[in-house]
Protein backbone atom coordinates (compact mmCIF):
# COMPACT_ATOMS: atom_id res chain seq x y z
CA UNK A 1 0.00 0.00 0.00
CA UNK A 2 1.56 3.29 -0.76
CA UNK A 3 1.36 6.06 1.72
CA UNK A 4 2.14 9.55 0.76
CA UNK A 5 4.97 11.03 2.89
CA UNK A 6 3.00 13.98 4.53
CA UNK A 7 3.19 14.72 7.89
CA UNK A 8 0.13 14.84 10.62
CA UNK A 9 0.34 19.15 11.19
CA UNK A 10 0.17 19.50 7.07
CA UNK A 11 -2.96 16.84 7.02
CA UNK A 12 -4.32 18.45 9.47
CA UNK A 13 -4.05 21.98 8.14
CA UNK A 14 -5.88 20.44 5.00
CA UNK A 15 -8.42 18.74 6.69
CA UNK A 16 -9.25 19.72 9.65
CA UNK A 17 -12.56 21.41 8.65
CA UNK A 18 -14.08 18.12 8.04
CA UNK A 19 -12.61 16.10 10.93
CA UNK A 20 -10.60 13.54 8.74
CA UNK A 21 -7.21 12.83 9.79
CA UNK A 22 -4.59 10.91 7.43
CA UNK A 23 -1.14 10.29 7.99
CA UNK A 24 2.23 9.90 6.44
CA UNK A 25 5.07 7.04 7.24
CA UNK A 26 5.79 7.14 10.70
CA UNK A 27 9.80 8.41 11.30
CA UNK A 28 12.16 6.82 13.69
CA UNK A 29 12.41 9.85 15.80
CA UNK A 30 14.40 8.87 19.70
CA UNK A 31 11.83 8.49 22.43
CA UNK A 32 13.44 11.69 24.52
CA UNK A 33 10.15 12.85 26.64
CA UNK A 34 10.29 11.50 30.12
CA UNK A 35 7.67 11.14 32.19
CA UNK A 36 7.84 14.18 34.69
CA UNK A 37 6.14 17.26 34.01
CA UNK A 38 5.56 18.56 30.11
CA UNK A 39 4.87 21.85 28.05
CA UNK A 40 1.24 20.71 26.95
CA UNK A 41 1.19 23.77 24.39
CA UNK A 42 -2.08 23.01 22.83
CA UNK A 43 -2.00 25.88 20.80
CA UNK A 44 -5.61 24.13 19.29
CA UNK A 45 -6.96 23.71 22.31
CA UNK A 46 -10.21 25.31 23.14
CA UNK A 47 -10.55 27.80 26.31
CA UNK A 48 -9.51 26.33 29.84
CA UNK A 49 -12.68 25.02 31.81
CA UNK A 50 -14.11 27.66 34.57
CA UNK A 51 -14.69 27.25 37.65
CA UNK A 52 -18.53 26.46 38.49
CA UNK A 53 -20.06 26.32 42.15
CA UNK A 54 -23.72 25.38 40.50
CA UNK A 55 -23.08 22.10 40.19
CA UNK A 56 -23.34 19.81 42.89
CA UNK A 57 -23.96 15.84 43.79
CA UNK A 58 -22.65 13.15 44.54
CA UNK A 59 -21.90 10.47 41.58
CA UNK A 60 -20.78 6.73 41.41
CA UNK A 61 -18.33 6.16 38.47
CA UNK A 62 -18.16 2.61 37.28
CA UNK A 63 -14.05 2.38 35.36
CA UNK A 64 -11.99 0.03 33.75
CA UNK A 65 -8.75 -0.01 35.42
CA UNK A 66 -7.00 0.47 32.44
CA UNK A 67 -3.80 3.24 33.41
CA UNK A 68 -5.24 5.77 31.45
CA UNK A 69 -7.85 5.97 33.97
CA UNK A 70 -6.03 5.00 36.99
CA UNK A 71 -4.14 8.42 36.35
CA UNK A 72 -7.51 10.01 35.78
CA UNK A 73 -8.58 8.86 39.23
CA UNK A 74 -4.93 9.74 40.62
CA UNK A 75 -5.85 13.24 39.41
CA UNK A 76 -8.73 13.37 40.88
CA UNK A 77 -7.54 12.64 44.17
CA UNK A 78 -5.28 15.15 43.86
CA UNK A 79 -8.14 17.92 43.99
CA UNK A 80 -7.57 19.05 40.16
CA UNK A 81 -11.49 18.43 39.54
CA UNK A 82 -12.34 19.91 42.64
CA UNK A 83 -10.86 23.07 41.91
CA UNK A 84 -13.48 23.48 38.81
CA UNK A 85 -16.58 21.75 40.36
CA UNK A 86 -15.95 21.98 44.37
CA UNK A 87 -19.40 20.93 45.04
CA UNK A 88 -19.30 17.63 43.27
CA UNK A 89 -18.02 14.17 45.41
CA UNK A 90 -16.87 11.20 43.11
CA UNK A 91 -16.70 7.75 44.23
CA UNK A 92 -15.17 5.47 41.44
CA UNK A 93 -15.36 1.94 41.60
CA UNK A 94 -12.44 0.01 39.27
CA UNK A 95 -11.79 -3.28 38.32
CA UNK A 96 -10.42 -5.18 35.50
CA UNK A 97 -11.70 -5.04 31.84
CA UNK A 98 -13.54 -8.37 32.12
CA UNK A 99 -14.97 -8.03 36.10
CA UNK A 100 -16.38 -4.46 35.09
CA UNK A 101 -17.85 -5.50 32.08
CA UNK A 102 -20.17 -7.94 34.01
CA UNK A 103 -20.72 -5.01 36.85
CA UNK A 104 -21.43 -2.52 34.80
CA UNK A 105 -23.64 -4.72 32.15
CA UNK A 106 -25.42 -6.10 35.22
CA UNK A 107 -26.36 -2.74 36.72
CA UNK A 108 -26.94 -1.01 33.52
CA UNK A 109 -29.35 -4.02 31.71
CA UNK A 110 -31.04 -4.31 35.45
CA UNK A 111 -31.86 -0.89 35.79
CA UNK A 112 -30.25 -1.00 39.41
CA UNK A 113 -28.88 2.23 39.73
CA UNK A 114 -25.35 1.38 41.21
CA UNK A 115 -23.97 3.78 38.60
CA UNK A 116 -24.50 7.45 37.57
CA UNK A 117 -21.43 7.10 34.92
CA UNK A 118 -20.15 4.50 33.57
CA UNK A 119 -16.81 3.29 30.94
CA UNK A 120 -18.53 1.30 28.01
CA UNK A 121 -17.95 1.74 24.38
CA UNK A 122 -19.14 1.44 20.67
CA UNK A 123 -19.98 -2.18 21.44
CA UNK A 124 -22.57 -1.14 24.08
CA UNK A 125 -23.44 2.50 23.41
CA UNK A 126 -25.63 2.09 20.27
CA UNK A 127 -27.58 -0.83 22.28
CA UNK A 128 -28.39 0.21 25.14
CA UNK A 129 -29.30 3.65 23.93
CA UNK A 130 -31.80 1.90 21.61
CA UNK A 131 -33.27 0.06 25.23
CA UNK A 132 -33.62 3.88 27.07
CA UNK A 133 -30.81 2.86 29.34
CA UNK A 134 -28.36 6.10 29.00
CA UNK A 135 -28.66 9.75 28.08
CA UNK A 136 -28.20 11.54 25.54
CA UNK A 137 -24.89 14.24 25.61
CA UNK A 138 -23.99 15.33 22.97
CA UNK A 139 -26.68 18.36 23.06
CA UNK A 140 -25.46 19.88 25.91
CA UNK A 141 -21.93 19.06 25.51
CA UNK A 142 -22.17 20.73 21.76
CA UNK A 143 -23.43 23.87 23.30
CA UNK A 144 -20.41 24.17 25.77
CA UNK A 145 -17.69 26.21 23.76
CA UNK A 146 -15.10 25.22 26.19
CA UNK A 147 -15.81 21.56 25.24
CA UNK A 148 -15.43 21.74 21.50
CA UNK A 149 -17.58 18.88 20.26
CA UNK A 150 -16.32 19.00 16.67
CA UNK A 151 -13.01 17.93 17.60
CA UNK A 152 -13.89 14.66 18.60
CA UNK A 153 -13.03 12.21 15.56
CA UNK A 154 -16.06 12.21 13.58
CA UNK A 155 -15.78 7.52 13.92
CA UNK A 156 -15.79 7.58 17.47
CA UNK A 157 -18.61 10.21 17.26
CA UNK A 158 -20.79 7.67 14.98
CA UNK A 159 -19.83 4.97 16.89
CA UNK A 160 -21.04 6.15 20.00
CA UNK A 161 -24.71 7.35 18.34
CA UNK A 162 -28.06 6.67 17.16
CA UNK A 163 -30.62 8.68 15.52
CA UNK A 164 -31.57 9.87 19.05
CA UNK A 165 -28.12 11.28 19.66
CA UNK A 166 -24.78 10.79 20.94
CA UNK A 167 -24.83 9.08 23.99
CA UNK A 168 -21.25 9.22 25.67
CA UNK A 169 -18.14 11.67 25.32
CA UNK A 170 -14.88 9.67 24.51
CA UNK A 171 -12.09 9.33 27.15
CA UNK A 172 -9.53 7.79 24.91
CA UNK A 173 -9.24 5.97 21.21
CA UNK A 174 -7.77 3.48 20.06
CA UNK A 175 -7.19 1.13 16.56
CA UNK A 176 -4.12 -1.51 16.78
CA UNK A 177 -0.25 -1.91 15.69
CA UNK A 178 2.76 -3.96 16.31
CA UNK A 179 5.58 -3.15 19.09
CA UNK A 180 8.52 -4.40 19.06
CA UNK A 181 12.06 -4.16 20.07
CA UNK A 182 14.12 -2.86 17.25
CA UNK A 183 17.61 -3.97 19.14
CA UNK A 184 16.59 -7.34 19.47
CA UNK A 185 15.26 -7.83 15.49
CA UNK A 186 18.79 -5.88 15.00
CA UNK A 187 20.64 -8.58 17.10
CA UNK A 188 18.61 -11.36 15.26
CA UNK A 189 19.63 -9.85 12.04
CA UNK A 190 16.16 -9.48 10.87
CA UNK A 191 14.19 -5.80 9.69
CA UNK A 192 10.28 -4.96 10.51
CA UNK A 193 8.31 -3.72 7.86
CA UNK A 194 6.37 -1.08 8.07
CA UNK A 195 3.41 -2.97 7.20
CA UNK A 196 3.88 -6.75 8.16
CA UNK A 197 1.48 -9.56 7.21
CA UNK A 198 0.73 -11.71 9.74
CA UNK A 199 2.80 -14.75 8.21
CA UNK A 200 5.92 -12.35 8.81
CA UNK A 201 4.98 -11.83 12.24
CA UNK A 202 4.80 -15.73 12.65
CA UNK A 203 8.35 -16.02 11.52
CA UNK A 204 9.81 -13.40 13.34
CA UNK A 205 8.26 -14.32 16.84
CA UNK A 206 10.38 -17.59 15.75
CA UNK A 207 13.50 -16.04 15.05
CA UNK A 208 13.11 -14.07 18.32
CA UNK A 209 11.97 -16.62 20.74
CA UNK A 210 14.73 -17.51 23.31
CA UNK A 211 15.00 -18.95 26.52
CA UNK A 212 15.28 -15.67 28.07
CA UNK A 213 12.98 -13.44 25.83
CA UNK A 214 9.69 -14.65 24.07
CA UNK A 215 9.24 -14.46 20.47
CA UNK A 216 5.37 -12.52 20.98
CA UNK A 217 2.68 -11.58 23.68
CA UNK A 218 -1.04 -11.26 22.25
CA UNK A 219 -3.98 -11.69 24.62
CA UNK A 220 -5.36 -15.03 25.83
CA UNK A 221 -7.07 -13.80 28.59
CA UNK A 222 -10.54 -15.30 27.92
CA UNK A 223 -13.39 -12.66 27.37
CA UNK A 224 -14.58 -10.71 24.32
CA UNK A 225 -12.97 -7.53 24.94
CA UNK A 226 -9.58 -9.35 25.93
CA UNK A 227 -8.64 -12.58 24.13
CA UNK A 228 -11.24 -12.22 21.09
CA UNK A 229 -10.70 -8.12 20.66
CA UNK A 230 -7.19 -9.26 18.68
CA UNK A 231 -8.13 -12.33 17.27
CA UNK A 232 -11.19 -10.95 15.60
CA UNK A 233 -9.00 -8.39 13.70
CA UNK A 234 -6.82 -11.39 12.96
CA UNK A 235 -9.69 -13.61 11.82
CA UNK A 236 -10.79 -10.32 9.67
CA UNK A 237 -7.37 -9.79 7.90
CA UNK A 238 -7.15 -13.57 7.17
CA UNK A 239 -10.23 -12.86 4.99
CA UNK A 240 -12.30 -14.81 7.77
CA UNK A 241 -15.82 -13.68 9.72
CA UNK A 242 -17.53 -14.66 12.38
CA UNK A 243 -21.09 -15.21 10.24
CA UNK A 244 -22.00 -14.99 6.62
CA UNK A 245 -24.73 -12.84 5.49
CA UNK A 246 -27.66 -15.39 6.16
CA UNK A 247 -26.21 -15.29 10.16
CA UNK A 248 -25.20 -19.40 8.99
CA UNK A 249 -21.41 -19.07 11.63
CA UNK A 250 -18.01 -19.26 10.00
CA UNK A 251 -15.72 -19.46 12.50
CA UNK A 252 -14.92 -23.47 10.56
CA UNK A 253 -14.59 -21.77 7.81
CA UNK A 254 -10.52 -22.18 6.21
CA UNK A 255 -9.91 -18.66 6.53
CA UNK A 256 -11.80 -18.12 10.38
CA UNK A 257 -10.24 -21.35 10.88
CA UNK A 258 -6.60 -20.64 9.72
CA UNK A 259 -6.59 -17.58 11.25
CA UNK A 260 -7.66 -19.13 14.69
CA UNK A 261 -4.70 -21.35 14.69
CA UNK A 262 -2.18 -19.21 13.60
CA UNK A 263 -3.53 -17.21 16.79
CA UNK A 264 -3.39 -19.89 19.06
CA UNK A 265 -0.16 -22.07 17.94
CA UNK A 266 2.02 -18.80 17.63
CA UNK A 267 0.68 -18.17 21.27
CA UNK A 268 1.47 -21.67 22.48
CA UNK A 269 5.14 -21.72 20.94
CA UNK A 270 6.64 -18.36 20.72
CA UNK A 271 4.60 -16.49 23.42
CA UNK A 272 5.35 -16.35 27.23
CA UNK A 273 4.21 -18.78 29.86
CA UNK A 274 0.91 -18.52 31.23
CA UNK A 275 -0.33 -16.79 28.04
CA UNK A 276 -3.95 -17.96 28.99
CA UNK A 277 -3.98 -15.29 31.57
CA UNK A 278 -2.35 -12.46 29.49
CA UNK A 279 -4.94 -9.69 28.91
CA UNK A 280 -3.75 -5.95 27.70
CA UNK A 281 -2.17 -5.08 30.81
CA UNK A 282 -0.35 -8.30 31.42
CA UNK A 283 1.05 -8.07 28.03
CA UNK A 284 1.77 -4.34 28.61
CA UNK A 285 4.03 -5.40 31.69
CA UNK A 286 5.51 -8.27 29.63
CA UNK A 287 7.18 -5.84 27.03
CA UNK A 288 7.70 -3.30 29.36
CA UNK A 289 9.88 -5.74 31.12
CA UNK A 290 11.72 -6.92 28.03
CA UNK A 291 10.09 -10.52 28.41
CA UNK A 292 8.99 -10.27 24.54
CA UNK A 293 9.91 -9.37 21.41
CA UNK A 294 6.86 -8.06 20.55
CA UNK A 295 3.38 -7.03 21.17
CA UNK A 296 0.20 -6.63 19.14
CA UNK A 297 -2.36 -4.41 20.59
CA UNK A 298 -4.30 -1.34 20.91
CA UNK A 299 -2.06 1.81 19.63
CA UNK A 300 -3.18 3.06 23.21
CA UNK A 301 -0.64 1.48 24.48
CA UNK A 302 2.32 3.22 22.81
CA UNK A 303 2.58 5.91 25.70
CA UNK A 304 2.81 3.63 27.78
CA UNK A 305 5.52 1.70 26.13
CA UNK A 306 7.76 4.77 25.53
CA UNK A 307 7.36 5.92 29.08
CA UNK A 308 11.16 5.50 30.52
CA UNK A 309 10.04 5.17 33.85
CA UNK A 310 7.50 1.83 32.51
CA UNK A 311 9.98 0.87 30.18
CA UNK A 312 13.54 0.50 30.16
CA UNK A 313 14.10 0.06 26.75
CA UNK A 314 11.79 2.53 25.76
CA UNK A 315 14.00 3.94 23.36
CA UNK A 316 14.52 0.57 21.61
CA UNK A 317 10.74 0.53 20.90
CA UNK A 318 9.75 0.22 17.31
CA UNK A 319 6.06 0.52 15.92
CA UNK A 320 4.48 -0.98 12.64
CA UNK A 321 1.23 -0.91 11.74
CA UNK A 322 -1.49 -3.66 12.24
CA UNK A 323 -0.54 -6.45 9.79
CA UNK A 324 -2.36 -7.64 6.93
CA UNK A 325 -2.79 -11.47 5.32
CA UNK A 326 -5.35 -12.32 2.94
CA UNK A 327 -5.47 -8.33 1.46
CA UNK A 328 -3.37 -5.38 1.76
CA UNK A 329 -6.31 -3.10 2.83
CA UNK A 330 -7.39 -4.85 5.63
CA UNK A 331 -5.32 -4.51 8.58
CA UNK A 332 -8.55 -6.03 10.70
CA UNK A 333 -10.59 -2.86 11.23
CA UNK A 334 -9.84 -2.01 15.20
CA UNK A 335 -11.35 0.77 16.25
CA UNK A 336 -12.17 1.29 19.64
CA UNK A 337 -12.84 3.88 22.38
CA UNK A 338 -13.68 3.81 26.32
CA UNK A 339 -16.00 6.27 26.73
CA UNK A 340 -18.19 8.17 29.85
CA UNK A 341 -21.85 6.87 29.03
CA UNK A 342 -24.40 8.17 32.09
CA UNK A 343 -27.19 5.92 33.03
CA UNK A 344 -30.82 7.33 32.25
CA UNK A 345 -32.07 6.53 35.51
CA UNK A 346 -29.26 8.47 37.44
CA UNK A 347 -30.42 11.08 40.28
CA UNK A 348 -27.31 13.47 39.66
CA UNK A 349 -27.30 14.03 35.94
CA UNK A 350 -25.87 17.60 36.29
CA UNK A 351 -22.72 16.48 38.01
CA UNK A 352 -22.21 13.19 36.24
CA UNK A 353 -22.26 15.30 32.84
CA UNK A 354 -20.14 17.94 34.72
CA UNK A 355 -17.51 14.95 35.31
CA UNK A 356 -17.87 13.67 31.83
CA UNK A 357 -16.93 16.51 30.02
CA UNK A 358 -14.54 17.33 32.58
CA UNK A 359 -12.36 13.81 31.66
CA UNK A 360 -12.88 13.84 28.55
CA UNK A 361 -12.02 17.81 27.54
CA UNK A 362 -9.10 19.43 26.05
CA UNK A 363 -8.74 20.91 30.12
CA UNK A 364 -8.48 17.69 31.15
CA UNK A 365 -5.31 16.67 28.63
CA UNK A 366 -3.52 19.77 29.17
CA UNK A 367 -3.99 19.55 33.20
CA UNK A 368 -2.53 15.72 33.15
CA UNK A 369 0.33 16.50 30.73
CA UNK A 370 1.79 18.91 33.00
CA UNK A 371 1.21 17.43 35.92
CA UNK A 372 2.84 13.84 34.62
CA UNK A 373 3.27 13.82 31.32
CA UNK A 374 1.83 12.60 28.08
CA UNK A 375 2.58 9.11 28.68
CA UNK A 376 -0.75 9.31 31.35
CA UNK A 377 -2.63 11.20 29.16
CA UNK A 378 -5.06 9.85 27.40
CA UNK A 379 -5.44 10.15 23.36
CA UNK A 380 -6.77 8.68 19.67
CA UNK A 381 -10.41 10.81 20.70
CA UNK A 382 -9.23 14.26 19.67
CA UNK A 383 -7.87 16.26 16.33
CA UNK A 384 -6.01 18.72 18.99
CA UNK A 385 -4.14 16.12 20.44
CA UNK A 386 -2.02 15.60 17.05
CA UNK A 387 -1.72 19.53 17.07
CA UNK A 388 -0.59 19.77 20.33
CA UNK A 389 3.72 21.03 19.86
CA UNK A 390 4.61 18.93 22.49
CA UNK A 391 2.53 16.13 22.05
CA UNK A 392 4.21 16.03 18.61
CA UNK A 393 7.63 15.74 19.81
CA UNK A 394 6.70 12.99 22.27
CA UNK A 395 5.08 10.68 19.83
CA UNK A 396 7.18 11.56 17.00
CA UNK A 397 8.10 8.06 16.03
CA UNK A 398 4.44 6.85 16.20
CA UNK A 399 1.68 9.49 15.81
CA UNK A 400 1.37 8.81 11.99
CA UNK A 401 0.70 5.41 12.27
CA UNK A 402 -1.72 5.75 14.99
CA UNK A 403 -3.75 8.94 13.17
CA UNK A 404 -3.88 6.75 9.75
CA UNK A 405 -4.41 3.55 11.52
CA UNK A 406 -7.69 5.33 13.27
CA UNK A 407 -8.42 7.37 9.44
CA UNK A 408 -8.44 3.68 7.97
CA UNK A 409 -10.70 1.63 10.26
CA UNK A 410 -13.87 0.61 9.22
CA UNK A 411 -16.16 -1.00 11.40
CA UNK A 412 -18.97 -0.91 9.54
CA UNK A 413 -17.62 -2.80 6.93
CA UNK A 414 -14.88 -4.88 8.93
CA UNK A 415 -14.18 -8.10 6.66
CA UNK A 416 -13.33 -8.78 3.01
CA UNK A 417 -16.63 -10.58 2.29
CA UNK A 418 -20.12 -9.36 3.61
CA UNK A 419 -21.18 -9.68 6.40
CA UNK A 420 -24.62 -8.94 8.71
CA UNK A 421 -22.96 -7.34 11.42
CA UNK A 422 -20.97 -4.31 12.41
CA UNK A 423 -17.92 -4.31 14.73
CA UNK A 424 -13.98 -4.21 14.02
CA UNK A 425 -13.00 -6.56 17.08
CA UNK A 426 -16.84 -8.15 18.32
CA UNK A 427 -19.94 -8.54 16.60
CA UNK A 428 -22.30 -5.55 17.66
CA UNK A 429 -25.89 -8.38 18.95
CA UNK A 430 -26.37 -8.21 22.27
CA UNK A 431 -26.07 -11.63 22.40
CA UNK A 432 -22.08 -11.41 21.28
CA UNK A 433 -21.18 -10.48 25.00
CA UNK A 434 -21.88 -14.08 26.55
CA UNK A 435 -21.07 -15.45 23.27
CA UNK A 436 -17.37 -14.06 22.87
CA UNK A 437 -16.88 -15.05 26.30
CA UNK A 438 -18.35 -18.49 25.97
CA UNK A 439 -16.08 -19.23 22.68
CA UNK A 440 -12.50 -17.03 24.39
CA UNK A 441 -13.15 -20.18 27.11
CA UNK A 442 -12.89 -22.83 24.30
CA UNK A 443 -9.74 -21.13 23.02
CA UNK A 444 -8.38 -20.95 26.42
CA UNK A 445 -8.33 -24.66 26.75
CA UNK A 446 -7.27 -25.12 23.28
CA UNK A 447 -4.20 -22.36 24.58
CA UNK A 448 -2.95 -24.62 27.70
CA UNK A 449 -3.86 -27.95 25.42
CA UNK A 450 -6.86 -29.30 27.08
CA UNK A 451 -7.89 -29.83 23.65
CA UNK A 452 -7.26 -29.55 20.25
CA UNK A 453 -7.22 -26.36 18.13
CA UNK A 454 -9.67 -27.85 15.81
CA UNK A 455 -12.03 -28.57 18.60
CA UNK A 456 -12.16 -25.25 20.02
CA UNK A 457 -12.69 -24.32 16.56
CA UNK A 458 -16.21 -26.06 15.86
CA UNK A 459 -17.35 -25.89 19.56
CA UNK A 460 -17.01 -22.04 18.97
CA UNK A 461 -18.76 -22.30 16.07
CA UNK A 462 -21.69 -24.50 17.43
CA UNK A 463 -22.13 -22.32 20.17
CA UNK A 464 -22.50 -19.42 17.36
CA UNK A 465 -24.62 -21.05 14.87
CA UNK A 466 -26.44 -21.89 18.65
CA UNK A 467 -26.99 -18.01 19.44
CA UNK A 468 -27.66 -17.46 15.51
CA UNK A 469 -30.89 -19.51 15.82
CA UNK A 470 -31.97 -19.54 18.97
CA UNK A 471 -32.17 -15.11 18.89
CA UNK A 472 -34.07 -15.33 15.61
CA UNK A 473 -30.88 -13.86 13.12
CA UNK A 474 -31.51 -17.46 11.09
CA UNK A 475 -34.26 -17.88 9.08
Amino acid sequence: MMRKMLSVVALFALLLPMLVVAGGRATALAQDATPAAQDASPAAMTATMERDETVSGTIDVGMVANPQMVALQDLVASGAFSEIYPNVTIRFTVLPENEIRQVITQDVTTQAGQFDVVTIGPFEVPLWAQEGWLEEVGEEAAADPTYNLDDIFEAHKQGLSTDEGLFALPFYGESSMVFYRKDLFEQAGIEMPEEPTWEQIGEFAQQLDTEEVSGICLRGLPGWGEQLAPLTTVINAFGGRWFDEDWNAQLDSEESAAAIRFYIDTLREYGPAGAEGNGFTECETLFNNGEVAMWYDATSAAELVTDPELNPNADQVGFAFAPTQADPENHGNWLWNWSFAMAANSDAKDAGLAFMKWATSPTYFQTIAEAEGFGRAPTGARASTYQDPGYREYAGAFADIVVQSLENANPNEPTIDPVPYQGGQFVRIPEFQQLGNDVSQEFAAAIVGQQSVDDAIQAANDLANQVAQDNGYQT
